[in-house]
């Protein structure tokens, strides 16, 4: 009985504790998002000046992007708080978008 109860509090506390997303998976995210927030502070309307972003238009660029990647809020929250305790691996995560955009601005610059 001791046995059992030992083994489901690791397994309940790794899963709880260990979960998080793929750093490439977490990679294509965060791009998205970045891009999301970019473009939120580029559009101009007669409420939000160009300065400021569009709260309504990043909740809806969000809820796309993860509806798109197939993941929640929830699970990308617990995913960046699990990156963000690690910053060795958030490190990574960050270097690993730098060449993706400079491809990208090098297609713009053509």
């Amino acid at each position: 009985m001791i046995l059992l109860a030992m083994s489901m509090l690791v397994c309940c506390k790794n899963k709880d504790t260990a979960y998080h997303l793929p750093p490439e998976k977490m990679q294509q995210i965060m791009l998205d998002i970045n891009v999301a927030e970019v473009y939120s502070g580029m559009v101009k309307d007669s409420v939000h000046p160009r300065e400021l972003k569009n709260p309504d238009s990043i909740a809806a660029f969000y809820k796309t992007i993860f509806t798109h990647h197939g993941v929640t809020l929830d699970q990308f929250n617990r995913s960046l708080a699990w990156y963000k305790a690690r910053p060795d691996d958030m490190d990574s995560l960050y270097a690993s978008m730098i060449p993706v955009v400079e491809r990208w601005m090098g297609a713009t610059a053509k």
